[in-house]
């Protein structure tokens, strides 16, 4: 599997304000905390039509862990020994950060390794690291040229890593039709980052004329091959009708689908679906062990800095339930924690709710030394 490129829609903040946002999509890892098993809340069924009863957890399989194996350690070695499939790896762990912080000069070195050897998804992730402006090794126009060559040469990912060239103006002239011919050709062949991309210049109406149904076809087409963002983007179009009829069980699906991947944004959503009771039986209980889990799983595919704004709104009400004692007890000094996380990742609401909880929090009183 490869990091590929996604273009986004107006949900979750890919366009916002009518501007394009590059996203890169890392490698679809599935990124646990140690050996737990991963406990989704709620039960679903393949027949979307039919009602669900999300009121229990039900458990999907198990991640092994042994403590002393020293995963990351071994994989490191054998990637300084040369070992190329090593090299792919230890260049992942620098993007997503495994290491205690993420680095993307040194992920490069690694991918650019692996690539003289030959492996081609560490040339992509090397190559659109160049187009996410990460690292700037080569020039503009010979990502372009590289990309070019793959993908005229039947290369699915270059497809769609060429559409986004056409799409941001990289290495050439921003061309949104050609953009469009480019992920369609790679879509067409199957890929579902390549079909994501291709729904959301249809729902913008970027390049092809604004049609949602063919947007929603698409979007479709790559939820259907469980992708991330489009089961979210997919689900927000069921929770808000947007060019379908309202279907708030088929949204709390296809986020649960998403939730069991890990998804930070999908823990996020359906926090809202069970504090709102939307498709689901209100409960704040599990909606603030949602948020919890929102702001505690490690990022999957999404970019990391775009999860933030998820992490942020988390925070807010984590500290508003926490605040006013639903589905967690009443404390005040926790809520206002929760509101200085929030704040850190940019939730204005956070920084109104800590001015006004600075004067609702009795100040501690403090103990007179003896002599």
């Amino acid at each position: 599997m490869r990091r590929r490129g996604d273009y986004g829609s107006d949900y979750s903040g890919f366009t916002r304000g009518g501007s394009d946002r590059l996203t890169t999509i890392r490698l679809e890892r599935r990124r646990w905390r140690g050996g737990d098993d991963r406990q989704v809340i709620g039960r679903y069924s393949q027949d979307y039509g039919a009602k669900h009863d999300f009121s229990s957890p039900i458990t999907f399989g198990t991640i092994p862990c042994v403590s002393n194996l020293n995963v990351s350690e071994r994989i490191r070695q054998a990637a300084e020994d040369g070992d190329v499939f090593a090299q792919f790896e230890v260049g992942v762990d620098f993007d997503l950060g495994t290491y205690g912080e993420q680095n993307f000069q040194k992920a490069a070195e690694y991918w650019a390794k692996a690539a003289n050897q030959g492996h081609r998804s560490a040339e992509d992730n090397l190559l659109l690291q160049h187009v996410s402006g990460q690292v700037k090794t080569y020039q503009s126009e010979v990502v372009f040229t590289r990309f070019k060559n793959r993908a005229e040469s039947g290369d699915r990912d270059a497809q769609n890593n060429l559409g986004l060239c056409f799409q941001f103006g990289y290495g050439t002239a921003q061309n949104y039709g050609e953009a469009a011919v480019w992920f369609r050709r790679s879509a067409e062949g199957g890929l579902a980052t390549a079909q994501f991309n291709l729904g959301g210049l249809y729902y913008n109406g970027t390049g092809p004329k604004k049609d949602l149904a063919i947007a929603i076809e698409w979007y479709t087409r790559a939820a259907e091959q469980r992708h991330e963002l489009a089961l979210l983007q997919l689900g927000t179009i069921y929770q808000k009708g947007i060019g379908v009829e309202v279907n708030l069980e088929r949204a709390a699906v296809l986020y649960l689908i998403a939730y069991k991947q890990g998804s930070v944004r999908a823990a996020n959503h359906l926090g809202f679906m069970f504090r709102k009771g939307l498709g689901v039986a209100q409960d704040n209980s599990l909606a603030f062990q949602l948020y919890l889990e929102s702001v505690n799983l490690p990022d999957t595919s999404c970019e990391i800095a775009q999860n933030l704004s998820y992490r942020g709104t988390a925070n807010y009400w984590l500290g508003y339930m926490t605040e006013n004692g639903l589905g967690t007890k009443r404390d005040l000094r926790a809520a206002k924690r929760w509101y200085v996380q929030g704040a850190a990742c940019g939730q204005s609401n956070c920084i109104e709710a800590i001015a006004r909880l600075s004067n609702a929090i009795p100040k501690r009183r403090t103990r007179k030394a003896v002599n």
